[in-house]
C-alpha cells in the first residue's frame, strides 16, 4: 500500500475530530434513572434538624478550640454512643518500605445504625475524613455535623431496610483503605498497612457517600466520581445525587464546573461541555481517586463524594451581605439532600447494575456511553494498526521473493523483543535500589533518588541501543512495537478509556512520523521523534504546561524549577500509590509502555549499509 502513511494520518485526524465531537449535544445523551427501584421522585425528605446540626458543629468547634492538635475521636465516639449506635475504633499503621523507616499511625472511628425490622444483610456507608486544623485541605466539620444530625434523625426511622455505617476516617485515603481491608478481611501487602480487625460489622455494603462539607458557608455541591485506576460508579448513583440536589433547589456541579444555561448559544454550550469532558478525562487518566469514595470501587461498591463550595452570586439590587444570604445553602437543605439520597438507596432491591459503568460525562445532565465514544477511539487506534500491517506486508513480500532473505534475522528480532521486556520487568527494582544508593552515597532524598535512578536507566538503555539495524529488522521491530501499543491501548480502554485515548492522542502521530529512509539525518530525526514519547519527557512536558497555566506570572526559571520538583514528587506518589492502594498506572508504564518505547527507539535507527544483522 503506497499511500499508507497518508491514510494512517487521515484515520488519526478523523478519530481525533470524532472524539472532540462527543461533547456535541447532538451526539451525547440526556441522563436518566434506569433503576426504577430507587424511586427518587417519591422520596420525601423529613430532615428538620438544622438546629441539631448547628449544635453538633458548635460542639466540634469547641473541642477543636480546647485541643486543636488532638483528634476528635473521643468526642465523636461519645456522640455516637449517646445516639445508640454500635461504636468502635480501629487503629492502623503505615510502614514505608522505600527510603527511611517512617511509621504513620492513625485511628478510624465508626458507628453502625442497625435497621430495626431487617436482618443485617445489607448496609450503606456515610463517610467523612477528619482533617485537623493544620491540614492543607479544607475542613470537613460540616459534613461530620450533618452525619451526626442524620444519625439522630434516622435512629427512630421505621423505613430503614439497610444498616447505616457512619465512618470518620483518619489520614484521608489511608484510613479508608485500612477500614475497607479490615471490613472485607483482605490481607494487605506485607510491609504497608497494618490495621486492627473490626469489632462490629454490618451487611454487604451496597453504596457509599463521602462527605466533604466545610464548616463555612456552602452555596453548591460538587459531585466527584473518579475512582482508583479510573473506575466509575454506576451512572444511576450520580444521576440520583444530581436529581435530589435539583429537587431541593441546590445547585450541583461536576468537575467544579456549572452547566451552561439551556438558552446559551450553541458554541458556548459546546465549549462548556468539551471543557468538562476533557477535565474528567484528564482526572480519570491519572488513576488517582478524586476523593475517599474512589477506594470503595475496588471492592465492588458504588460510591461518590459530595463536596461543598461557596460562590457569591452578586445581584445588581443587592448588597454583598444580601447576596451571600441568598447564595447560602442551609444545613436543613443539605440534610434533606443527604437524607433523600440515603432513602433512595435504602429502596434498592439489589446492587446497581441497570445503568452504565463505562461512560464519559460532558455535564451534570449529559453523558456519552461506551457504544458512542469507542468508535472514534478505535479509528485512531486503527491508524497505528494499519501502519503495523503495512510494515509486515512489505517484510513478507521481500522475504517471499528472496530479495532480502539474508538481511532478515527473525530470531534476532524475537530476542530483542524479549530483552526489552526483561528490561521493563527489571525496572521494577529501580526504586528500592536507587533509594538505597541515593541515601547512602549521594545524600539525595527519596523522590530525587527515584527520579535519577529512572533517568540513569533511560540514558543507559538509549545509549546501549543506539546501534543501527538492517531495514527489514527495523521494520519488524516497528511492526511488533505498534501491535503491542495497539494491544495495550485496547486493554487499557476496557477500564480507563481516558488513559487509552490520551495515549492515542499523543503517541500515535509520533509513531507514525518515523520515516523509512536510510540517511543519517533520517536516523537522527526518527530518534528525536521517539524521544518525545519517552515517559519522563511526557511527564516533564505535561507538568510544565500545567504549572505554566496555573502560575502564568512566574519567571521561566521559577516555572522550570517548580516543574522539575513536581516531576520528582509525581513519580514518587505514583510508586507509593501502586504499593499502598493498588494504582496500576506505574506498572502499566514500567512493564508495558517502557519496553514498547525501547523497541521504537531501536527501530528508529536503520541503515542498509550496516553489517549488523539484528
Amino acid at each position: 500500500m503506497k499511500n499508507n502513511r497518508s491514510v494512517c494520518y487521515l484515520l488519526y485526524v478523523f478519530g481525533l475530530v470524532g472524539f472532540f465531537s462527543l461533547a456535541n449535544e447532538f451526539i451525547s445523551s440526556d441522563v436518566y434513572i434506569s433503576d426504577n427501584g430507587l424511586l427518587p421522585g417519591l422520596v420525601q425528605s423529613q430532615f428538620k434538624s438544622e438546629n441539631v446540626s448547628k449544635e453538633f458543629l458548635a460542639g466540634i468547634k469547641e473541642e477543636i478550640r480546647r485541643s486543636p492538635e488532638k483528634n476528635l475521636n473521643v468526642w465523636i465516639a461519645s456522640q455516637f454512643q449517646q445516639l445508640g449506635l454500635d461504636v468502635s475504633t480501629q487503629n492502623f499503621v503505615l510502614q514505608y518500605n522505600i527510603g527511611p523507616d517512617i511509621n504513620l499511625s492513625g485511628k478510624n472511628i465508626y458507628g453502625i445504625l442497625r435497621a430495626r425490622r431487617h436482618s443485617s444483610k445489607e448496609s450503606l456507608v456515610l463517610a467523612a475524613p477528619y482533617r485537623q486544623t493544620n491540614s492543607t485541605f479544607t475542613d470537613t466539620n460540616g459534613g461530620i455535623a450533618l452525619m451526626l444530625a442524620l444519625a439522630k434523625e434516622l435512629r427512630s426511622a421505621s423505613f430503614l431496610a439497610k444498616d447505616i455505617i457512619f465512618l470518620i476516617s483518619d489520614h484521608e485515603y489511608l484510613g479508608v483503605q485500612a477500614w475497607l481491608e479490615a471490613y472485607h478481611r483482605v490481607a494487605p501487602d506485607a510491609g504497608l498497612i497494618y490495621s486492627e480487625d473490626l469489632q462490629f460489622r454490618a451487611g454487604s455494603i451496597q453504596a457509599a457517600l463521602n462527605l466533604e462539607i466545610p464548616q463555612s458557608v456552602v452555596s453548591r455541591i460538587d459531585i466527584k466520581i473518579q475512582g482508583l485506576n479510573g473506575q466509575f460508579p454506576n451512572l444511576d448513583l450520580i444521576n440520583l445525587a444530581h436529581l435530589i440536589c435539583r429537587k431541593e433547589n441546590i445547585q450541583s456541579s461536576f468537575q467544579n464546573l456549572i452547566d451552561s444555561d439551556n438558552e446559551s448559544p450553541f458554541f458556548k454550550k459546546y465549549l462548556g461541555n468539551i471543557r468538562t469532558m476533557l477535565l474528567m478525562m484528564l482526572s480519570q487518566a491519572t488513576g488517582i481517586p478524586t476523593g475517599n469514595h474512589g477506594l470503595f470501587h475496588q471492592f465492588g461498591i458504588d460510591a461518590i463524594t459530595l463536596t461543598g463550595y461557596f460562590e457569591l452570586e452578586m445581584h445588581s439590587n443587592e448588597s454583598e451581605s444580601e447576596s451571600e444570604m441568598h447564595s447560602r445553602v442551609s444545613y436543613q437543605k443539605l440534610g434533606r439532600v443527604l437524607e433523600g439520597i440515603v432513602r433512595s438507596l435504602n429502596n434498592l432491591q439489589e446492587r446497581f447494575h441497570r445503568s452504565f459503568f463505562f461512560y464519559i460525562l460532558s455535564g451534570t445532565n449529559r453523558f456519552i456511553s461506551i457504544s458512542v465514544y469507542i468508535i472514534p477511539f478505535l479509528i485512531m487506534v486503527a491508524s497505528l494498526l494499519l501502519r503495523a500491517l503495512s510494515s509486515w506486508s512489505s517484510i513478507v513480500e521481500f522475504y517471499s521473493e528472496g530479495k532480502y532473505s539474508t538481511h532478515f534475522d527473525l530470531d534476532g528480532v524475537i530476542g530483542i523483543v524479549v530483552l526489552c521486556h526483561l528490561i521493563g520487568s527489571c525496572s521494577l527494582l529501580i526504586p528500592s535500589a536507587a533509594v538505597k544508593l541515593g541515601l547512602n552515597y549521594f545524600n539525595l532524598d527519596t523522590a530525587e533518588s527515584v527520579y535519577y535512578g529512572f533517568l540513569f536507566l533511560s540514558v543507559t538503555v538509549a545509549s546501549l541501543f543506539m546501534f543501527p539495524l538492517k531495514t527489514l529488522n527495523a521494520k519488524a521491530l516497528r511492526c511488533i512495537a505498534h501491535i503491542e501499543m495497539v494491544t495495550l491501548m485496547l486493554a487499557i480502554a476496557v477500564q480507563n478509556i481516558s488513559l487509552a485515548a490520551l495515549l492515542a492522542f499523543f503517541v500515535t502521530p509520533f509513531f507514525l512520523g518515523i520515516t523509512n529512509t536510510r540517511s543519517r539525518k533520517s536516523m537522527i530525526f526518527n530518534r528525536l521523534v521517539i524521544l518525545f514519547t519517552h515517559p519522563l519527557v511526557i511527564l516533564h512536558m505535561v507538568l510544565l504546561l500545567h504549572i505554566y497555566i496555573s502560575f502564568p506570572e512566574g519567571t521561566l526559571t521559577t516555572i522550570l524549577l517548580k516543574s522539575f520538583t513536581e516531576v520528582q514528587r509525581s513519580m514518587m506518589d505514583s510508586i507509593m500509590d501502586s504499593y499502598i492502594y493498588g494504582n496500576k498506572i506505574y506498572y502499566i508504564i514500567i512493564l508495558f509502555y517502557f519496553p514498547i518505547w525501547i523497541l521504537n527507539w531501536l527501530a528508529a535507527g536503520q541503515n542498509e549499509s550496516c553489517c549488523i544483522s539484528c
